[in-house]
This record gives structure tokens, sequence and C-alpha cells, in this order.
């Protein structure tokens, strides 16, 4: 029996884990018992075959333990112009530049489906993205975009979701909304005025004096309305600043399209004037102003942000035409450009206050007049309805007693927050009664003990990068198929993909320090420094916590007592298997640390000598 342990004793430190201990105890018992249940002393060469045995086993166990989570992007992929965030350098690189349709940081050209996706979604590896085109129904040519990259991102959430687990659900989730507490308001009585209750103060009669100079009857001067300006003086200063902007174009160009009775407004006259001008170019803007254009995109899009989709569609087809008939002129497209929004947006809002409008061409099939037949007398009355008498509701035979205790629901007060001034103002930070205020309890996220709002803050703000992330891409996405064959929508396309990539970034690093602020949280009210929990963190995130942890306790845990880290068993997580604890032991052993495991979690032990 000292044998058997012995030898089980020296195989457990030396395989397990990854084997488990009761596999290697089974194991071991068919080594040292015969058929018959019999003790036998297995021989040295029996004892070195089974550590072989052993050495395969926990091999394979590692490779499919490596091989499940494969699909994790632990670390910064191998594009050195990729622009997902490198959380733990520090380091963001992203492209702005665009040749010849194509990405930088794409190995498929820009025009192709899946150069579109890995411009727009690089955080995603390529197997994929082409996954997730070829299991969509259609030829190439019909592929709609944005059903496939709303596809991509819902899988990227689910996934997401799995590997936060239940504590990333919260009551605070980015999505949810406050909760509001209403209040009843009870309608304001009439207070009637008792006979004889009149005030008795009156000490005289009140004598209005009048104006002896009979000023009140003379009509004050209003003033005039400023007179409509004349329509034929607008459309002569609207041709002469055109053809400042657009020279060596006369102002009688312009003039022309303006009174032309075929364009209803002067919006429609003046695109129609400008496509004139562009005809002899092509429809796809040259690669030398693609720079400008992205100026302009950057300028003009916050400024009308609060533009629908239809109207943003027109803008972005605004820009293009003006830089395509000011031959790049960054300047005079800008000015171009909002001079036709102020038209477009005089002709929407209904002002028509900016040039000569014109009524639509009448239809030449003239409609054959319609004879109206009168009745010959009054529509019959129905006889009124029969309205019977309501049953009066039996009498109560258990009707409480007036003088009975009753309970009065509790009132429930809307928290507001701690005061902004209340880390300065001690009297700020208690309530009415003394006590010290401390949020909503001393959950994660709620204010109070080892953490005053910040949680929230950065969900807050990470929702706000991801729905504009999502807007982005659709807008790429629409652009994109818009262009033709050869271009794809071209640098406006690739523009929007860029736009989202960085929206993407900034989302990345709200969720960082979100996940950053909880595990804080979490020690402080633990009161346990030697123990860090990661439960509610992804892998990529619980890996960068983790290492600036031990960085910043590096020497302690050289030293001093181990540092337990708990990720959990996988119970949530998908066929119950763990991803934070295989994904955080393989990067902490890369980085250098003698890591053990449990059950739920790891043990760091040290870092290695060396």
């Amino acid at each position: 029996m000292n044998s058997h342990s012995t030898l089980f004793e020296s195989f457990q430190r030396e395989f397990c884990p990854p084997l488990d201990s009761s596999l290697l105890a089974a194991l071991l018992a068919d080594l040292e018992f015969d058929g018959q249940g019999n003790a036998i002393n297995p021989s040295a060469r029996q004892i070195d075959e089974f550590r072989v045995t052993l050495r395969e086993l926990s091999a394979q166990a590692d490779e499919s333990q490596l091989s499940e989570f494969s699909d994790l992007q632990l670390t910064s992929p191998d594009d050195e112009t990729s622009s997902t965030p490198d959380f733990y350098h520090g380091n963001t690189t992203t492209t702005s530049s665009f040749s010849s349709g194509k990405s930088e940081s794409s190995q498929q050209s820009f025009s192709s489906p899946l150069g579109f996706l890995q411009a727009a979604l690089p955080h995603v590896s390529t197997t994929k993205l082409q996954s997730a085109l070829d299991n969509y129904e259609g030829e190439d040519a019909d592929v709609d975009m944005w059903d496939v990259v709303a596809g991509i991102l819902t899988e990227e959430s689910i996934r997401e979701m799995e590997e936060r687990g239940l504590d990333g659900l919260d009551s605070n989730d980015i999505f949810g909304a406050e909760e509001i507490s209403w209040d009843t308001v009870q309608p304001k009585k009439k207070i009637r005025e008792i006979k004889g209750m009149r005030r008795k103060n009156n000490r005289g009669k009140t004598i209005p004096l009048v104006d002896v100079r009979q000023q009140q009857h003379v009509r004050p001067n209003t003033p005039r309305p400023t007179p409509a300006p004349d329509p034929w003086t607008q459309v002569s200063s609207l041709s002469s600043h055109l053809a400042t902007i657009l020279p060596p174009h006369p102002a009688n160009l312009f003039q022309s399209y303006f009174h032309c009775p075929t364009y209803t407004s002067p919006y429609q006259a003046l695109c129609a004037c400008l496509a004139a001008i562009c005809k002899d170019h092509s429809e796809d803007i040259p690669e030398e102003y693609a720079e400008t254009l992205f100026i302009l995109l950057d300028i003009l899009l916050p400024e009308y942000d609060s533009l629908d989709c239809e109207e943003r569609s027109r803008l972005i087809s605004d820009i293009e035409l003006s830089l395509q008939a000011t031959h790049g002129h960054g300047d005079d497209a800008l000015d171009l450009v909002k001079l036709l929004r102020d038209l477009d947006s005089d002709s929407a809002s209904g002002y028509l206050e900016m040039g000569i409008y014109h009524l639509p061409p009448p239809s030449s099939a003239t409609q054959p007049q319609r004879t109206v037949t009168l009745p010959s007398g009054p529509p019959p009355v129905q006889p009124p309805p029969q309205i019977r008498p309501k049953a009066k509701p039996p009498p109560t035979t258990n009707k409480p007693s007036p003088f009975q205790w009753q309970s009065v629901p509790e009132r429930k007060s809307s928290y507001r927050g701690p005061h902004p001034l209340a880390p300065h103002i001690p009297a700020y930070a208690r309530d009415v009664n003394g006590k010290k205020v401390r949020g909503q309890g001393n959950t994660y996220g709620q204010g109070g003990k080892g953490d005053v709002g910040e949680l929230g803050e950065y969900r807050r703000k990470m929702g706000e990068s991801m729905r504009k992330r999502n807007e982005l891409l659709r807008e790429a996405t629409r652009m994109w198929q818009k262009g033709n064959s050869k271009t794809r929508g071209g640098e406006v396309a690739f523009y929007f993909a860029e736009r989202a990539r960085a929206f993407q970034e900034l989302a990345k690093n709200e969720a960082l320090n979100a996940a950053r602020t909880m595990v804080e949280s979490k020690r402080v009210l633990s009161n346990n420094p030697d123990s860090v929990d990661l439960h509610g963190t992804t892998a990529s995130e619980a890996i960068v916590i983790m290492k600036e942890i031990l960085q910043s306790q590096g020497s302690s845990q050289t030293q001093g007592k181990p540092l337990k880290i708990i990720t959990g068993r996988g119970s949530h997580s998908v066929n119950q298997v763990s991803v934070l604890k295989p994904a955080v032991k393989k990067a902490l052993v890369e980085d250098g640390w003698i890591v053990g495991a449990w059950d739920g979690g790891l043990v760091v032990r040290g870092r290695r000598s060396g």
C-alpha cells in the first residue's frame, strides 16, 4: 500500500493536471493488481511503459484543450496593420490609406465580398468570414452584405455573452434602461369661499387713474413685415455665386437650369446642372481626390448627424458630385455642398424662400368627370338602444372593521446617485438621519464601496460606441452594394469601414475598463488581496487584467502568498467547459509564471527563475 501511494503521488505531481487524479488512480490500479484482485509489484519496465502512456495522454489532453479555444483571439493577429486594439501594450494601429481599391490589412481585393468583410471586421478571423459567406444563400452578385455582417455580429455577441456568463448580464446592462419610479399626483381641490369670510381691511375705494393725454388709445407702431425677396434677384445672386465657385462656367448656365420648368425645385436644378458639368468625367472619384473626400466626410458628417438614412445618402452623393465638379478643390467643394444642403432643406421644410419653384407638369390624360347621385331623403334613424340597469353588487359580509390594523404599501424612493460634491463636502455623503450614503447597496457597479458609478458610465459609453459602429457598418455595406462590380463603392465605403473599425476599438477599450472596474470592486469587497474573481469577463479581458495585476504585484507574488484566480467551472459555458481557465493559464505560462490548477480556477505561485 505504501508503494502504491508513492507511485500515485509521484505520477500525480507529474501529470495532474492536465490528467484527472481519478483517471490516474484507475490506470494505476490496473497496473498493480491482477485480474483476481491480488496485489502485484510492477517491474521497472512496466513502470516506464506506464509513464510513456501517461505522457501521451497528457499531450492529447493539452492539444484538445487548445483546439477547443483556438478560435479565441487571445493575442494580436499576425497582420501588422490590424485595427484590433492591443490592450496590454496600449498600441492601436490603423491604416487610412486607400490604394487601387484595396485595404493594406486585407489579403483580398476590397471589391470582393471577402475583402470588404476583412476591412470592415478585422477582429474576426478570415475563416469565420469565409464560412459566413459560404452559408449565405445566393450568388456573390446578389449578396446582401448587411445581412452577412449582421449575422457575424450576432454570433460574436452570443460568443461574448457565453464567455461572460451570468455575471456579465446584470440589471445594469448596457441596453437596459434605468428604472423610473412613478408617483401619483393628487388633483388640487378648489377652496370654496365661505360666506362671511370676506376681507375686513377694505380701507377705502380704489380710484383708477386715467392718462390725461389719452395715450392709451394710441395704436402701437407694429413693425411692418419685411417683404419677400424677389425670386428673380435670388436666382441671379445664386448664379453669380456659383459662377465664382465653378469657373469658367458663366452665370447664364446656372440661370437656365433654375428657370427650366422641368425641375420643380432649385435643388434638383442645381444637381442636374452639376451632373451635366461632370458628364465628361468618370463615375468613380479619382484616386488623388481620396484624401480630400475623407476630409470632407469628417467635416460634414458630424455637422449633419441628425439626418436620416435617405438624407445622409443624398449628402454623400452631393459631396461626391461637388468634389468632381470642383476638380478636387476642397474649399470650393465644401461651399458647394453647404449650398446644396441649404437648397434641399428649404425645399423639404416647405419655406420655399430660395429661388424659383415650378409646379409639376399636368398629366396628359384627362380624368372623366364624376357624377354624384344625391340621396332622395334622409337616412333611416335607428331606434335608441335599450339600456339595462346595472345590477347592484351583493353586500359583502366580511367587511373589515375600520378600527382594524391595515397594511400600507411602502413607497419606493427614487435613487438619484451620490452627490457630485460628496467627495469634497462630507455633509453631502450622509442622509437626513446621519447615516453614510453608499448608493444602492454594495453590488458591483451600483456605487458604494469599491466603485462610485464608473461601471455604468463605461457600459453606457460602450453601448454608444457599438451603436455608432453598427450605423457605420450599415452605411459601409450600403455604399459597397451601391458601387459597380469593379470598385464596389470605392473610397466612400472604405471610409465608413475605417470609421466602424475605430468605434469597434473604442467599444473594446470601454469594455476592458468596465471589466477592470468590476474585478477591482470584487477584490475590495472581499477584503482578500490574494484572490481575483474573473467572473463576468471575456478571455481577452481576463488575460489583460491578470497581467496588469501580476505586473503590479510581481515582487510580492515571488516572495509571499500565492495568488488565487477564480475562473469558475464552466457551468454556464458551452458544453459545460470553462473558457477562462485554459485561456488565462496558457497566457500566464507563456509569460513566465508558475501556474497551478484547481477545480474552480488557477493558482499563481510565482515566476520561473531564469
